[in-house]
């Protein structure tokens, strides 16, 4: 899964799971090592679009 090898990928990631069935990515990152605009950047570079969703 392309988007999953993206998120993990990027240094400071931990774990990605993606499901494109629910439109959702929950990502275990280190904010000190990558941003969320680090995140939906990956995303988007791949031609899909990314916002984050609230939860903290």
């Amino acid at each position: 899964m392309a988007v999953k090898r993206a998120l993990e990928g990027l240094p400071g990631v931990q774990r990605a799971d993606v499901s494109f069935r629910d439109k959702e990515a929950r990502v275990t990152f280190d904010p000190a090592r990558v941003t969320t605009d680090e995140l939906i950047q990956a995303i988007d570079k791949l031609g899909f679009r990314a916002s984050l969703k609230g939860g903290g």
